[in-house]
């Protein structure tokens, strides 16, 4: 694994297709999930990229579709279907996200890229198997099937939000400023080997090296 550091204005996303971003409230993990998109959505028409967008806190995404005044980069008519907000519902939503990641690597399907982002872990506490098997498959067909997926929350629980299994399927980590040390241990990392940030930076930790 290879460690560095970056921050929300300046990570970029384009040799990867996975990553698991954690912090504290006001980290900026919200911020840069938010400013990936609006950089991927700027340069792209609707035939080339499409976005899953899962918002349990109803407060990150669906801005763009209730005041289009504020979608300089028409991401609403960028959607693969409306901005999730239901548990149950986006269960389903990415089980079927995962047959299609199997069926377009299968098939060599590449275009419209698909770009998936999960803000927060309620359906991951709904059905932590449903929700992490879902995931996995998706990030083991990525690559192949030309979908990008991002996971973000503020509670890292291994039990319920990111069991290990699904950690390990993600080919990026990134670590924002954590509410508490045991955090680390808890994903299996050691502070000693994180850089010293502050707000909008990450530990950035590239599991595929």
């Amino acid at each position: 694994m290879n460690y560095a550091k970056t921050d929300a204005d300046y990570f970029t996303f384009n040799v990867h297709n996975s990553a698991f971003i954690t912090g504290q409230t006001g980290s900026g993990k919200s911020y840069l999930v938010e400013q990936l998109i609006k950089r991927y959505a700027s340069n792209k028409k609707s035939e080339d990229i499409q976005f899953a967008l899962f918002d349990f806190k109803q407060v990150e995404f669906g801005h763009w579709v209730n005041h289009p005044e504020e979608d300089e980069f028409k991401i609403a008519e960028k959607l693969y279907c409306p901005v999730i907000t239901d548990p149950e519902e986006a269960l389903d939503k990415l089980e079927k996200l995962a047959e299609l990641s199997k069926d377009r690597a299968k098939n060599n399907v590449s275009k419209p890229q698909i770009f998936i982002a999960i803000d927060e872990c309620d359906a991951a506490c709904v059905d932590t198997e449903r929700f992490s098997n879902a995931l996995i498959t998706i990030n083991q067909n990525a690559k192949n099937a030309n979908m990008k997926l991002l996971y973000d929350t503020s509670r890292p629980s291994p039990e319920d939000v990111i069991p290990k299994r699904l950690l390990d399927s993600f080919d990026l980590v990134l670590l924002g400023k954590q509410g508490s040390d045991k955090n680390y241990e808890l994903l299996g990392f050691d502070k000693k080997d994180m850089r010293l940030i502050t707000e909008y930076e990450f530990n950035l930790i590239d599991q595929t090296a």
